[in-house]
């Protein structure tokens, strides 16, 4: 009686254990799936971002970037392609009100004048960015690791911080194209430097208190980047009459501090992706 219990009793561990190894797969696979999804949605975000700014120009009178824009819309319609196959990514509202609304403006966009392109990219981002934050949730609510739910600003204020400079890289960009700065991009750039210095500092100060010091070189490098490109906008294209700066200058200053940027961010969502692998 008493072995036939022993034996019962470890029959009974042995099936929970198994049955929590296969929640911790499970588990394991669904914060994966949804690593994945997270950076998916980013690249569209930052295709969505540089196909903003391209348009901006184009619409300015520079059909020399047109093919570029074509090859953009390729690589957006291929990356939606990939997204359909998430079951998390369908399920989301704001999914299907992202891709009306890029199936409405891809068709429509080298036709718009240019604050009605920045105006309808812009909302096309926000949702892409508030789907970030909605896809990135289900990580949050599923871990119990303190350390990954301190770091929601990963995918809430670093990527907003990216989006001032995207901003900022299209205003600034249509506006070197006229060689002309009204006062109306004088407010626009002038609340984007305000917003990308006050973001620069929450997220590089957040970032600074859990990176390592091997990746402390691409944090200074990126916040230099960001004081530069404000000081830049300023020099450049707030203070002047006449604007004298290239638009592909200005294009590739503000594309090289959202890479810095980027950069910092990729690297920190690629260790949480090394965490759950291991």
């Amino acid at each position: 009686m008493i072995v036939a219990l022993s034996g019962m009793i470890i029959l009974l561990f042995v099936l929970v254990g198994i049955q929590l190894s296969i929640s911790r797969k499970k588990h394991k696979e669904k914060v994966m799936a949804t690593l994945r999804m997270v950076a998916i949605i980013k690249r569209i975000i930052g295709l969505s971002q540089k196909h903003r700014g391209l348009t901006a120009t184009y619409l300015q009178g520079n059909n020399s970037v047109a093919g570029e824009l074509y090859e953009i819309r390729q690589n957006i319609e291929a990356l939606i392609n990939d997204a359909n196959q998430f079951a998390l990514t369908t399920s989301e509202a704001r999914w299907e009100a992202y891709l009306d609304h890029w199936l409405r403006l891809e068709s429509t966009s080298m036709q718009l004048t240019p604050p009605e392109s920045f105006k309808q990219h812009t909302s096309l981002i926000e949702t892409l960015l508030y789907l970030l934050q909605d896809v990135a949730e289900h990580i949050e609510f599923a871990e119990t690791d303190q350390s990954l739910n301190e770091a929601h600003f990963l995918w809430r204020e670093f990527p907003q911080l990216v989006e001032y400079i995207g901003q900022a890289r299209a205003v600034g960009v249509a506006t070197a194209t006229k060689g002309e700065s009204s006062q109306i991009d004088k407010v626009k750039l002038g609340y984007l430097c305000e917003k990308i210095n006050l973001m620069s500092d929450t997220v590089f100060n957040k970032l600074n208190q859990m990176t390592k010091v091997s990746e402390s070189d691409q944090l200074n490098q990126a916040k230099q980047a960001c004081i530069q490109l404000v000081s830049l906008i300023n020099e450049q294209l707030i203070l002047p009459v006449k604007v004298s700066i290239a638009n592909q200058e200005y294009f590739a200053i503000a594309s090289h501090t959202m890479e810095q940027c980027n950069t910092l961010l990729d690297n920190e969502l690629s260790a949480i992706v090394t965490r759950f692998s291991d």
